[in-house]
């Protein structure tokens, strides 16, 4: 059938891009993958296999992956896979016309692999410019990857030194956000919290009274979902629009421009947005209309994470007390957990190592999980390990650990002489 050639076809030009497209051979390079792409009634599919550089695939519906690509029929996949378009698999997933099973970074690598054959996809010229408010570690990647799509590009920075090597590029930098307001269509806000984004929108020289109407104020930073609504009535109220672009992984992430993206907000505005998330972005999803929606979600992605450090950091603790080896436990949570990034919150919890390579602050941590109490109070009343969580990082910073990885909480399951 079309599908099976077509995944035939697409092995031998992976085959032949791996000796001799190097944007290929360095996404290839040290990396072991394992990738299914099926139908969901199973009459359909084939599996790649990357090993350090080289590339293996059979035909096959079934068996195990790191991640399964399921698509609803042959017909959706054929079209789909057949457009080249490089947002084409977050529309799906959006419709429910493909489901993944297993590590989403998997699937997005495989998408970059694939995308790699062909070259850097060009990005239609855009008549919007971008202002980027806030440089700290996760606004310089969003604003690097922003400048590099080519958008025309305005920054706006409590320390403006962060902001020169955006100026040497090319960008303008403001000196309040009133004045980046002013110069943009699109407002990209990297900030700490409820609070910052309230003061960076609401004040004299703050977003709003720069705004001119029909601008949309686009929200990265983790807030509350009810600032969120209150935010939305705010621009509302002066013609503009509040999108909350809520983003999940590390700075690491946002500088190489894989983070995803959890967007809600007016259908117009969002699809305006789309051009600049998928600048930073490896998957973007669409979750709505109302404001908040975004906020709950990455709440909830958030409380995956963090509760999965408190269970680790328990059974560590458990096996220092009896005498089982931490690399025993290492190994069970590498194999346990797919993703990446749990997997090296796993290394950490494991190895105790917590003020190296610190991407999220244990502060941060705190203000995040408050938020996720906060919004299960309010909702479900189900986020248990919240208020173990939160104590746990209390006391952590009562110690000076402030500036730690969120994470060296955990270390408080040990006993107290350790």
């Amino acid at each position: 059938m079309k599908l099976d050639l077509l995944l035939f076809i697409l092995s031998r030009k992976l085959r032949a891009a791996s000796r001799g497209n190097d944007a290929t051979r360095a996404l290839l390079r040290g990396r072991t993958t394992s990738v299914r792409i099926r139908t969901a009634d199973n009459k359909a599919g084939r599996l790649f296999v990357f090993s350090d550089g080289a590339v293996f695939s059979k035909s096959g519906a079934s068996g195990d992956a790191d991640v399964t690509m399921t698509w609803k029929n042959a017909a959706t996949a054929f079209r789909a896979m057949k457009s080249g378009d490089a947002s084409v698999m977050a529309r799906a997933l959006e419709v429910g016309d493909l489901q993944l099973d297993g590590d989403m970074e998997a699937a997005q690598w495989f998408r970059s692999l694939t995308q790699s054959m062909n070259g850097a996809p060009e990005r239609p010229g855009s008549d919007e410019t971008v202002a980027v408010l806030g440089l700290g570690k996760m606004g310089s990647g969003l604003a690097h990857n922003i400048q590099r799509a080519g958008f025309d590009l305005v920054v706006y920075n409590r320390t403006a030194s962060k902001a020169q090597p955006f100026v040497d590029a090319g960008g303008r930098l403001t000196e309040t956000p009133r004045d980046a307001a002013a110069e943009a269509s699109i407002i990209v806000t990297s900030l700490m919290d409820d609070t910052s984004v309230r003061d960076i929108v609401t004040s004299p020289e703050g977003i709003l009274a720069g705004m001119k109407p029909g601008t949309i104020h686009m929200c990265a930073t983790t807030i509350s979902p009810e600032l969120a609504q209150e935010m939305a009535e705010l621009h509302h109220e002066k013609g503009c629009h509040f999108v909350s672009a809520a983003v999940v992984g590390r700075p690491d992430s946002a500088e190489a421009g894989k983070l995803i993206s959890l967007l809600s907000g007016d259908d117009t505005a969002v699809a305006r947005c789309m051009p600049v998330c998928e600048s930073y972005s490896a998957t973007t999803m669409r979750l709505g209309e109302r404001a908040g929606l975004a906020n709950y979600a990455k709440l909830s992605v958030n409380y995956f994470a963090v509760s999965s450090m408190e269970l680790m950091g328990q059974i560590y603790a458990y096996g220092d007390a009896v005498g089982i080896d931490r690399a025993f436990y290492g190994r069970l949570f590498e194999s346990s957990y797919a993703n990446p990034t749990l997997k090296m919150y796993a290394a950490k919890i494991r190895d105790r190592d917590f003020s190296e390579n610190v991407g999220f602050e244990l502060t941060a941590g705190l203000k995040d999980v408050k938020l996720m109490n906060d919004a299960s109070a309010a909702t479900s009343g189900s986020l248990d390990f919240a208020p173990i969580i939160i104590e746990k990082m209390q006391k952590a910073i009562a110690r000076g650990w402030d500036h730690r990885d969120w994470c060296a909480f955990t270390e408080l399951s040990r006993p107290s002489k350790g």
